[in-house]
C-alpha cells in the first residue's frame, strides 16, 4: 500500500493527539521513518500540538476545543491546494489567543515583595543606602522598613523613630515616608529630617532643601495636605490632630547624623531630649528651675561628660552619674544622670 498519499497534516495532528487506531498509528510511524523530510514535518506538527497544549494548560483554555478549531480550519481547506507554510499560518492564528493570554498573565502576575528592616540600638546611628540610591541616616532606637527593590510609580518606606533623608530625585516615582500615625510625607528629590517615635504621639518634620508635602488627618478627621518650604518645621500631634509651625536652627536638629551635638539657644528640656537619644541616657532633674536655662555650643557627640561640664560652667548645673542598681528609677540599659 502506498501510504504516502494517505498522510497529511490532519492525520499527523490526530496521531499526536492520540485519536488514531493502533493500525493507523503504525502506518504513520512507518511513514515518518521513510525520509528526513517526513521526520521534519512530523516534528513541526508535534511542536505545534504540544506548544498549544502547554500554553492552554497555563491559562486553563479548553485544549480540546482549540484543537477542534484547528481541525475545522484544516478540514475547510482540505479540498483546496495549499502549501504547508499556509497551513502553518492557520495554526499560528489559532495560537495567538492562548499566547496573548499567557503574556498578560505573566505580565500582571505580581511577584512576592521582599522587605528589608533596619533597627538601631539605643545610642547608635546607622547610615543606609536605599535601592534607588537615596541615603538615610537612622537615629537611636529607630526602625526603617523598605522593599528590597522599588517597583511601580511609588517608593514607599516605613519609619518609626527618627531619620534624616537625602532622597534621589525621580519624577516618575514619588517617595513616601509612612509613620505610625495618620501622617505621611511625599517628596521627589529633597533633604529633610523626620522624627516619629510611636511612644511620643508626635511627628516632627524639618525641611532642609527641596519640598515636602505632608498628608495628615486633621481635627475633622479628613485628609489635609500641607506643602513645606526649606527651613520649615511642622509638628503634628496625633492625639489632637493639630499642627504647629516653627523655623528652627537646622544644625541643632540634624547634627546627630554626623555624630555631633549642636546647641544654639537650645532650651534645657530640648537639650536633654537630644542627649537622651544620642547617649541613651536617662536624666533625673532634681530642680525644676533648671528648665529656665538654654545653651549654645558644638560638641563631639562621643563625650557626654564634656557637655555636662559645659552645663556646669555656664549655668552652675551640678550633675552626678548614678549606679542603676542603687537608683530608684532602675533602667539598667541606660546611663542615669541626676541634675540639680
Amino acid at each position: 500500500m502506498d501510504i504516502q498519499k494517505h498522510i497529511d497534516e490532519q492525520l499527523l495532528l490526530d496521531y499526536f493527539s492520540g485519536a488514531l487506531t493502533h493500525t493507523r498509528r503504525q502506518e504513520v510511524e512507518a511513514w515518518i521513518q521513510e525520509s528526513e523530510e517526513n521526520k521534519k514535518m512530523a516534528r513541526d506538527i508535534e511542536y505545534i500540538y504540544f506548544a498549544t497544549d502547554t500554553i492552554n494548560t497555563i491559562k486553563s483554555v479548553d485544549t480540546v476545543r482549540a484543537l477542534g478549531e484547528v481541525k475545522e480550519k484544516i478540514n475547510q481547506k482540505r479540498n483546496r491546494k495549499h502549501s504547508f507554510l499556509f497551513w502553518m499560518q492557520r495554526i499560528a492564528a489559532v495560537l495567538v489567543i492562548p499566547l496573548l493570554l499567557s503574556t498578560i498573565y505573566l505580565a500582571t502576575k505580581k511577584e512576592p515583595v521582599e522587605f528589608i528592616e533596619i533597627r538601631t540600638n539605643p545610642g547608635m546611628v546607622a547610615a543606609i543606602t536605599l535601592p534607588d540610591g537615596s541615603k538615610v541616616w537612622l537615629n537611636s532606637r529607630s526602625y526603617l522598613k523598605h522593599p528590597q527593590k522599588f517597583t511601580g510609580d511609588v517608593r514607599n518606606v516605613e519609619l518609626n523613630g527618627e531619620a534624616y533623608f537625602s532622597v534621589q530625585k525621580d519624577k516618575s516615582k514619588r517617595f513616601i515616608v509612612n509613620t505610625p500615625f495618620n501622617l505621611k510625607a511625599e517628596v521627589l528629590g529633597t533633604e529633610f529630617n523626620m522624627e516619629a517615635y510611636k511612644e511620643s504621639n508626635k511627628v516632627i518634620t524639618t525641611l532642609v532643601s527641596g519640598s515636602v508635602k505632608l498628608s495628615f488627618a486633621n481635627k475633622s478627621n479628613t485628609e489635609e495636605t500641607l506643602l513645606m518650604k526649606p527651613n520649615d518645621e511642622i509638628a503634628y500631634n496625633s492625639k489632637t490632630r493639630g499642627i504647629s509651625q516653627n523655623r528652627p536652627y537646622l544644625p541643632t536638629l540634624t547634627a546627630w547624623k554626623d555624630g555631633l551635638v549642636i546647641f544654639r539657644n537650645t532650651p534645657f528640656e530640648e537639650a536633654l531630649k537630644i542627649l537622651n537619644k544620642r547617649f541613651n541616657t536617662e536624666f533625673i532633674v532634681k530642680n525644676d528651675l533648671l528648665y529656665e536655662n538654654s545653651f549654645t555650643g558644638t560638641f563631639n557627640g562621643q563625650h557626654l561628660h564634656l557637655i555636662l561640664e559645659h552645663f556646669r560652667l555656664s549655668s552652675g548645673i551640678k550633675y552626678k552619674f548614678v549606679d542603676p542598681e542603687t537608683s530608684t528609677n532602675k533602667i539598667s540599659e541606660k546611663t542615669i544622670v541626676e541634675l540639680y
